[in-house]
């Protein structure tokens, strides 16, 4: 239906264009008598993963009040995963409440449901998206009706030119089929397959001008998504998910998939220019955020109110040498979960550290929790070298990040490529020796891992009254040293 009204429209136009030459033609609706532009607008700016990074919201502020200056009809979205990963925000008296104001008053226009959208529990999740000025939006999530969760499926927009705009999102699920976060978080809610469900909003095609999915699927998925649709009905594709930088246009199947990477390092600038014969042009350019100088005041006076915590920024402990990498820090991290549960080896999987770097210095308690801001508790379980082996061959299936840090332990991976299909899995003690495979181990993990790991073991596990971050803190508060990581090598993998 779509295609036959841009036929049709192009048949319009061209009568028209053969009585003028004018750029500016118009054409004239037999029903309104209004005329409209052949060549509509439409301006969107993008951000994704901002993962509550309320200290650069200023200099986003900078730019869209920058941008509207331009286009004053542009449009703000986010495609998920706006909470996590800020203490400030995360831990804050109103969990996730920092993040939606500063959203709110930047005038967001919506925002896709991201997986870490759950990881305060479904009361905290309801009452930001009631506090949000801004509707959520996911097609394939469904939840009790005493739950006033203000999520639709789809969302449609009017810009004052005239143009109709429909924004549909899917969010991706995990071997679970459940978003990536603590299975205790999605009690209530039921999931559909993203895919399937998108097909089934194909029809806004029908009664919008522009159709958009607002995904957070990653952007591999994003690609097998276009792929599926039936050309000339999806024109754009805004992304999240899988932080990836995306900065020249990539057309898939005629649709353009865009993504910004992660944390406000980058916006992306969507340009739309809808003809009256229905066909549109695209172009999209990322632009950096975290980078820039100017900062809008009003917006900076907010975070630094949100900032004002004492507690959060104690001093606990002095980092000699910089952790250069996400790798480092999670064997820091593994060293601190072994000695707070006398476990005879600890493991920490790679998605559960969300930073890259640290600098050497003051480590305070923001420095923790910003690295592991999910507030999961400690784990243990008796497991023999077996049991052990299949544990982490299981848990390179369950998460996205694949690959596990330990403590007390060497990890040899060999996988058919960098990072899809597990070969082999050997295990060795530090000094480089075999595991003995017969032999029981104390493993400590968190319990997020314990929950989605599937295998067979005589102990099930207990998760401790302790959280991962907790345990962490009060090892550096009891004097424990911090070394030098940037030497320290246990996870290899393909060598």
């Amino acid at each position: 239906m779509k295609m036959i009204k841009k036929i049709l429209s192009l048949l319009m136009v061209t009568v028209l264009a053969s009585c003028s030459t004018s750029p500016q033609v118009a054409e004239h609706t037999a029903t309104t008598g209004v005329e409209t532009p052949v060549v509509r607008e439409v301006t969107i700016l993008a951000v994704n993963d901002m993962h509550a990074n309320l200290d650069d919201m200023p200099k986003l502020a900078y730019m869209v009040d920058e941008l509207r200056a331009q286009y004053p009809d542009m449009l703000l979205v986010s495609a998920g995963d706006n909470q996590s990963g800020n203490p400030m925000n995360d831990q804050y008296k109103e969990r996730g409440r920092p993040i939606i104001d500063l959203m709110n008053a930047l005038k967001f226009d919506l925002s896709a449901v991201g997986n870490h959208e759950f990881d305060f529990g479904i009361k905290v999740f309801e009452k930001n998206t009631q506090l949000a000025n801004f509707d959520h939006i996911s097609a394939n999530m469904s939840w009790p009706k005493n739950r006033k969760l203000n999520i639709k499926p789809y969302k449609n927009l009017v810009l004052d030119n005239g143009l109709k705009l429909s924004f549909v999102s899917v969010i991706d699920l995990n071997e679970r089929n459940q978003p990536d976060t603590h299975p205790d978080n999605l009690s209530e809610f039921k999931f559909t397959d993203p895919y399937k469900t998108a097909q089934q909003y194909l029809y806004l095609a029908d009664e919008s001008d522009v159709l958009i999915y607002m995904t957070h699927l990653g952007f591999e998925n994003d690609v097998k998504l276009a792929n599926s649709f039936p050309p000339g009905v999806v024109d754009l594709i805004i992304g999240g998910h899988s932080h990836t930088k995306v900065d020249t246009e990539q057309i898939h199947n005629g649709i353009l998939i865009t993504q910004a990477q992660n944390r406000l390092k980058y916006a992306s600038l969507i340009r739309l220019k809808v003809h009256a014969d229905g066909s549109i042009e695209r172009t999209m350019s990322l632009l950096p955020v975290a980078t820039r100088k100017n900062e809008q005041s009003a917006m900076r006076s907010l975070v630094d109110k949100y900032n004002q915590n004492p507690y959060m920024m104690e001093v606990i402990a002095k980092a000699p040498s910089d952790f250069q990498s996400r790798e480092e820090i999670a064997y820091w991290m593994a060293d601190a979960m072994k000695a707070a549960t006398q476990a005879d080896i600890s493991l920490v999987n790679r998605g559960g550290v969300r930073i890259d770097e640290l600098a050497a210095g003051d480590v305070t308690r923001k420095s923790i929790l910003s690295i592991d801001p999910f507030g999961n508790h400690l784990a243990t379980v008796n497991m023999t070298g077996h049991e052990l082996q299949r544990f982490i061959s299981d848990m390179f299936t369950q998460d996205d990040y694949r690959f596990m840090y330990p403590a007390g332990l060497l990890l040899k991976y060999s996988t058919a490529d960098q990072d899809s299909k597990l070969v082999k899995l050997a295990l060795f003690k530090e000094d480089g020796t075999p595991l003995d495979m017969d032999a029981t181990y104390r493993v400590a993990t968190s319990s997020y891992v314990l929950s989605i790991v599937k295998y067979d073991r005589k102990d099930p596990g207990q998760s401790l009254a302790i959280t991962s971050t907790e345990g962490w803190i009060d090892w550096l508060l009891g004097g424990a040293e911090i070394k030098n990581y940037q030497t320290v090598k246990r996870t290899y993998v393909n060598e």
